[in-house]
């Protein structure tokens, strides 16, 4: 049987490829030329001998199924290089890295990339600011951070950074909401969301505005668990990615009689303070990527015993 081997550099050039959403934008962050990127990805598909991007007009419209698995593969194998040459490597980094993201992550993948983050760098100090994804873009602006995980609920590729997860955003209530609601003609829907910054926020009420949809809001914070509870217990609906569904809280497509409208993908995108960022930086990003693909697998398992 011949073997056939991976390079590394065409798996950070597809990586790069899908992220960024096009050639150009991956080769000025991998630091080369458009045409070398593009022959990176040749020769893996060539490898493999499969199409792994789908091309339209010269433009990246997206993964093929077997890009897709690969792509999940490709992440897996870049982290374990990097951690590989770092713990081999006896990486001493000393100082400090500086890191924002939103409060909610804090309570399900902040965990696990801590946990990595201290046995790759015992002498690196982490200082994190949880906050509003606009409140960190302007953290980062200062200076004041070195990596912003902020949250982007737009359609599109995005115009910066790095996605480290992307899954839909659904309209979802707890078991009591159908009990305790007025769904007549004409009534608003209750929602119960984060503060007034937040994508998930500004992405549900765009939608209902567009729909034409009143609403009113009976529930505001900024922690999963007390939106959680909020729901639960029939305060009203809704909006988080969909790996955030639990027993006892469901996704819903009506209010009444009226369709609930569609809602775009929720997106987790890394920004760094500096073009190339920071090693460890770029390794804390990955690590919150991989706890974000293991919250989403948790998030089916208990979503199928709801």
């Amino acid at each position: 049987m011949m073997r056939r081997h991976l390079d590394i550099e065409s798996l950070r050039a597809l990586v790069g490829i899908v992220d960024l959403g096009g050639f150009s934008a991956a080769a000025q962050q991998l630091g080369r030329t458009q045409s070398a990127v593009s022959l990176q990805l040749k020769r893996l598909e060539e490898t493999l001998g499969q199409t792994l991007v789908q091309r339209s007009q010269g433009r990246v419209d997206g993964v093929t199924a077997e890009g897709a698995a690969m792509l999940a593969y490709a992440r897996q194998i870049l982290r374990l290089n990097d951690e590989a040459c770092a713990a081999v490597g006896r990486d001493e980094a000393i100082g400090s890295l500086r890191v924002g993201l939103p409060e909610e992550l804090m309570e399900s993948v902040f965990p696990a990339a801590m946990a990595a983050f201290r046995a790759l760098y015992p002498r690196l100090r982490l200082n994190v600011l949880a906050e509003t994804s606009a409140v960190l873009r302007q953290a980062l602006t200062a200076g004041q951070i070195d990596l912003a995980l902020v949250k982007s609920c737009d359609d599109g590729a995005p115009a910066e950074g790095e996605v480290l997860w992307q899954e839909p955003l659904v309209w979802m209530a707890g078991d009591a909401f159908r009990d305790s609601v007025d769904a007549a003609p004409g009534a608003a829907l209750p929602l119960a969301l984060f503060g007034e910054n937040c994508a998930f926020r500004l992405a549900a009420t765009r939608a209902l505005a567009g729909a034409g949809l009143p609403w009113a809001l009976q529930y505001t914070g900024s922690s999963v668990t007390g939106l959680r509870h909020a729901i639960a217990h029939g305060l009203g609906v809704t909006a988080l990615p969909h790996s955030l569904l639990a027993p006892g809280i469901g996704k819903v497509t009506h209010f009444g009689a009226q369709r609930l409208p569609a809602l775009p993908a929720a997106r987790l995108i890394a920004l760094h303070a500096t073009p190339e960022g920071s090693v460890p930086a770029r390794r804390f990003a990955a690590w919150i990527g991989d706890a974000m693909a293991a919250r989403a697998g948790q998030g089916e398992a208990l979503a199928a015993l709801a």
